[in-house]
């Protein structure tokens, strides 16, 4: 209901599994779920979880399964639109107050991670932008606050600390958030929805027409669509 395109596939499962390592794994037109997302229906506390993690998994079938990433270092942009997408399912179902509190706790964890170990920084094949100096200001501290601060380097994927990039993936859905509040939710779907047409389109076209680049999503692309 909040993308005006149509599911991508041709259908959709459901398998639960037990003892499975995380909660869910979206695949093209099917998850994987964890058999403790089910309950009775008289336990209500746990509803909010499971639908919160299925809906986060449908919106993984749109961007992550269907519109892949183009390269590794923009795995950010894919689980950050699907979870933006999520909260606003969230929204609609358990209500603002519900909302403002995933997003409360979301922040408060991106920012006790970021002032224990350092600054995330989404999309590391691309330098951040340097701290704009004043006059007063000795040139050793901007430096210093480009050096690496981390055990780990951030340039490789398998060199990257699993609690960055849970800390990443967080910090990528309050980037969402933060353009829903520059330019309008209702501009930002529409980025949305043409990045999703336009893959709709090349997945109806031949491999040789050269249309599936359509089928990636970069940094760069969604900030010249932005």
């Amino acid at each position: 209901e909040t993308l005006s395109n149509r599911y991508p596939y041709s259908c959709y499962k459901q398998v639960f599994v037990d003892e499975t390592p995380e909660d869910y794994r979206s695949f093209a037109t099917m998850s994987i779920f964890s058999v403790n997302l089910l309950h009775s229906a008289v336990i209500i506390d746990q509803v909010f979880e499971s639908r919160r993690i299925m809906a986060q998994a449908i919106a993984e079938q749109f961007f992550g399964c269907f519109i892949s990433m183009q390269n590794w270092s923009d795995m950010w942009l894919n689980k950050g639109v699907s979870q933006y997408l999520c909260g606003l399912y969230c929204k609609k179902s358990f209500g603002n107050n519900e909302y403002r509190r995933l997003i409360q706790s979301t922040l408060q964890e991106v920012v006790k991670y970021e002032e224990e170990f350092g600054g995330i920084i989404l999309d590391p094949s691309q330098p951040p932008a340097p701290i704009p100096v004043g006059a007063n200001t000795p040139q050793s501290s901007q430096k210093n606050h480009n050096e690496e601060k981390f055990y780990f380097s951030i340039r490789n994927l398998h060199t990257m600390s699993p609690m960055y990039i849970k800390a990443c993936f967080k910090k990528a859905m309050l980037v969402m958030r933060m353009l829903e509040h520059r330019i309008g939710q209702e501009l930002l779907l529409q980025v949305f929805n043409k990045q999703l047409s336009l893959a709709t389109n090349a997945a109806g076209q031949k491999i040789g027409s050269g249309l599936w680049g359509h089928m990636l999503i970069s940094t760069n692309i969604f900030i010249k669509a932005i």
